[in-house]
């Protein structure tokens, strides 16, 4: 996955397993389990998730977990997008 590409999926505001699975490499199990993670942690701070047949959680959240530098991953994708366009 290129930067461009991770950037595009971070953008977004929510983000679900199948998002986590792609920015965090990682299994569907895996990628559950930090779903659930941050679930509980939004649930256990007093505040709810929308309810959907699709478990969306904040892609802020997910990245602060998982410890990505956004504005390195923006850079990162502008560099990739300047050298393609070449």
């Amino acid at each position: 996955m290129t930067y461009f590409d991770l950037f595009k999926i971070i953008s977004e505001p929510w983000i679900s397993v199948s998002g986590i699975k792609k920015i965090a490499r990682c299994s569907r199990e895996n990628a559950i389990r930090i779903r659930n993670a941050i679930e509980q942690e939004i649930i256990s701070s007093g505040k709810t998730l929308p309810q959907c047949k699709t478990k969306y959680v904040p892609t802020r959240l997910v990245l602060e977990y998982l410890n990505l530098d956004v504005n390195y991953i923006a850079d990162m994708a502008n560099q990739e997008k300047k050298v393609l366009s070449l």
